[in-house]
């Protein structure tokens, strides 16, 4: 299993330093990014997919949702779909960032 990074959510790690850094808390992208790959690299999705599944305007679409925590903080939000075998994330969030529309 390969855990893939799109776009989105390369830019969401940015945009969420830049978030922290307005709030002047340090960055933290390089080792969220490195924490949510351990834990998806440890999944064994042939007993139990993590998460659950993302409703968009009461319609299910093809992401799912887990909560990663660093350290003491409150849990990331993580987006991300079952491709075969592998795992593409799609967004990372903080709880208390401005919501998506």
């Amino acid at each position: 299993m390969q855990v893939k990074w799109r776009k989105s959510a390369i830019e969401s790690l940015i945009n969420l330093d830049r978030w922290r850094a307005s709030i002047e808390l340090s960055n933290i992208a390089m080792h969220l990014k490195k924490t949510v790959q351990v834990y998806f690299e440890r999944q064994d999705f042939s007993v139990y997919i993590p998460g659950r599944q993302v409703v968009i305007r009461n319609l299910p679409v093809d992401l799912r949702i887990v909560l990663v925590s660093v350290v003491k903080s409150d849990p990331y939000k993580v987006f991300y779909r079952l491709v075969g075998k592998d795992v593409e994330i799609f967004l990372i969030r903080h709880p208390n960032q401005r919501p998506l529309e």
